[in-house]
């Protein structure tokens, strides 16, 4: 599949929200699991405290792994995941990227790891348990 045509088809992985769709930006797949993207975190999706609200972080997470199966050929839903939060920082822009640990016929693993733009601070970093539901049609 062509490089920029792949790119589109993987933001099926985002959620319709805008809050969601207007602030994701895919930057790269440097190879087939390996995704970059940004997302500007806007104050909707922040907790009572101001800051970047966990569930914002697991879906982040849950996004990334999206695409990084979507970029080893495989449609996919996540059968579990886990999520570790470093640092708490207010709403901002952050810089997310991927890394597949394991990649079979049936599952695949994938870490997703979020700085925050600005700072390159550690965020949060999960790992997702995905399964492959089949080849991507189109």
């Amino acid at each position: 599949m062509e490089k920029s045509v792949m790119l589109e088809k993987m933001r099926c992985n985002i959620p319709p929200s805008p809050d969601f769709q207007d602030n994701i930006e895919i930057i790269d797949v440097t190879e087939p699991g390996y995704v970059h993207f940004t997302m500007d975190i806007p104050a909707c999706l922040g907790n009572y405290h101001g800051g970047i609200h966990g569930g914002t972080g697991y879906c982040i997470g849950e996004i990334g792994s999206g695409f990084a199966t979507f970029t080893l050929g495989s449609d996919n839903v996540c059968q579990s995941a886990s999520i570790n939060f470093f640092k708490a920082v207010p709403c901002c822009k952050v810089d997310v990227t991927t890394e597949p640990i394991h990649a079979g016929r049936s599952t695949a693993v994938i870490r997703v790891t979020t700085r925050e733009a600005a700072t390159g601070k550690l965020l949060f970093q999960s790992t997702h348990n995905m399964f492959l539901l089949g080849p991507i049609e189109g």
